[in-house]
């Protein structure tokens, strides 16, 4: 079941909180165990760890702690002896950040201003935490401020850009032979993940936690597990059940080659798909399709998101299809006037000038 595998992957996420926490100070430790306690997501608390261990290994190496060991000390000992300016300092260096390119070199980028936001909000909150619980006797998490994030455009996919990514997928233009008989074996599976994302909305962590046991093809629908835990019965339409039921009844057991495997989507390594090798399937098709855009899962999921608010204009309907916690997000991203809309509303008040005089 979706249930297994999502188990499995939170049970994955704790270790790699608990590898991250044991290099910090032995105190953060009370930190984590209460956000475990509050119910938060274990990939929230993985963030939440990447980015304290960022803040400690700077303070370590530039205000005042160098080459001190910090295991032992309690929270009073470090963030009572920090001072604003050694804060400040360290926002600074949250502008940028390193990567690791292609060819293994090392190149610094700007960070984006969710991503800095998001850094900040984890130390504001371990600051206050200890402030909370009386560890501490200066809470400089209230001199700490968010970046302020720019709203962004939805960028969603026209039907003209659908059908391209589609056709991409059967398309075998330019290929060998060899390439040829191995995107045979694929072909149906990746049209039948396209189809799913574009006809359900779900998102990519979802998918590639399905089982085969989670479809019903008599009811039209699948269970998924949802972020944050909850099941949920998914409906999809013909065109979808039609490339679902191609791939699982057909070329399923081509890709699992005997081996005992209960995923839906099964890689060329006859084992389930991973988020990663998704994304990077729908952005080889994109640039096959020649689209000048950014597609990427959630993109596909974006698209799924606009049609319906078109077709229904109902942002409840949206929201509910979406899994989101509070309309307003939904409100946030979708219930915006389609072009077509807009033009609608300029000639409502077309009226206001034209005069009454023959």
């Amino acid at each position: 079941m979706a249930e297994e595998y999502q188990n499995d992957l939170q049970l994955s996420l704790d270790k790699k909180t608990k590898e991250l926490v044991k290099q910090l100070p032995d105190f953060a430790k009370k930190f984590f165990k209460d956000l475990k306690t509050k119910g938060m997501s274990e990939r929230t608390r993985v963030e939440y760890a990447y980015d304290l261990k960022r803040f400690f290994d700077y303070i370590q190496s530039s205000a005042g702690f160098k080459n001190k060991s910090l295991n032992g000390c309690t929270a009073s000992d470090v963030l009572d002896k920090l001072t604003y300016d050694d804060i400040q300092e360290y926002l600074d260096t949250l502008n940028i950040h390193t990567v690791i390119d292609k060819r293994g070199k090392e190149k610094e980028i700007v960070s984006s201003p969710s991503s800095k936001a998001r850094k900040i909000s984890s130390l504001r909150s371990f600051y206050k935490f200890y402030f909370k619980i009386g560890e501490i006797k200066t809470n400089l998490a209230d001199l700490m401020e968010l970046p302020k994030i720019p709203d962004k455009n939805i960028v969603t996919m026209d039907k003209d850009q659908v059908q391209r990514i589609l056709d991409a997928v059967s398309d075998t233009t330019g290929m060998t032979d060899g390439k040829i008989k191995r995107h045979s074996k694929i072909v149906k599976r990746d049209y039948a993940i396209m189809m799913l994302f574009f006809g359900t909305g779900i998102r990519v962590s979802e998918l590639v936690g399905i089982d085969l046991s989670d479809i019903d093809f008599y009811n039209a629908s699948l269970f998924i597990t949802r972020k944050g835990g909850d099941e949920d019965e998914v409906f999809f339409g013909s065109e979808v059940q039609e490339a679902l039921e191609d791939y699982a009844k057909n070329d399923r057991d081509i890709l699992l080659d005997g081996k005992d495997e209960t995923a839906l989507f099964i890689s060329m390594q006859h084992k389930r798909m991973t988020v990663r090798s998704v994304e990077l399937m729908i952005k080889g098709y994109a640039e096959k399709a020649g689209l000048n855009m950014k597609v990427t899962p959630h993109a596909l999921r974006r698209t799924f998101a606009s049609q319906v608010y078109e077709s229904s204009n109902d942002i409840f309907l949206v929201a509910e299809a979406l899994h989101h916690s509070s309309v307003e997000t939904t409100r946030k991203h979708y219930a915006k006037m389609s072009d077509s809309r807009k033009r609608e509303a300029a000639k409502a008040v077309g009226d206001l000038f034209k005069s009454d005089n023959v």
